[in-house]
């Protein structure tokens, strides 16, 4: 990447933030470090809109700090958020700004989120999880729903763009983002 790819970038993400007035907020009470590892400033917002990414229930596997989680609260009823690790910032994040519908589960082990998720019904999904290690695992839980958002559809991640070309189906992409639908 260039000097002027780089800046492109930041700019790019940069007004994301500006021009959102809960992640604004998320970023002057807790700092830049809520946004470390999260994909919401790469375009989420608008690659979703996009692509008329909505619906009743959304299943994301991928909490973090549950950042996409609340872009897509403003699109589903419902978000059922399942991670391996809990953070107190995700919950503190989700509180200060009254996020009222996304539930949040933690599980030990892949063996319990697949539990949980098939125990689940859901219209829509989100998987950005461990990419390296689950992504065709994370996929083959959520696939019955018909449409699922993947994050890092990219050269640098093989095991979702493997995956990706593999699918029968519609494939929408743009930047990292990738909406197969069935």
């Amino acid at each position: 990447m260039n000097d002027l790819d780089e800046e492109k970038l930041f700019y790019e993400r940069f007004w994301c933030l500006l021009n959102d007035r809960q992640l604004m907020a998320v970023f002057e009470t807790f700092g830049p470090m809520a946004f470390r590892r999260s994909s919401v400033l790469e375009g989420f917002e608008k690659f979703i809109t996009a692509h008329g990414f909505k619906g009743d229930t959304c299943m994301e596997i991928g909490t973090l700090n549950a950042l996409t989680a609340i872009v897509l609260a403003r699109y589903f009823r419902r978000v059922i958020t399942v991670d391996i690790a809990d953070t107190i910032l995700r919950h503190k994040i989700v509180a200060a700004l009254g996020v009222r519908n996304i539930e949040f589960h933690v599980v030990k082990d892949n063996a319990e989120k697949a539990a949980l998720i098939n125990m689940l019904q859901f219209d829509g999904a989100y998987v950005d999880g461990d990419h390296a290690r689950d992504t065709e695992d994370d996929f083959a839980l959520v696939r019955r729903c018909g449409r699922v958002l993947m994050h890092e559809h990219w050269p640098a991640q093989p095991a979702v763009t493997g995956l990706a070309a593999r699918l029968p189906g519609r494939l929408d992409t743009a930047g990292k983002w990738a909406l197969w639908t069935a």
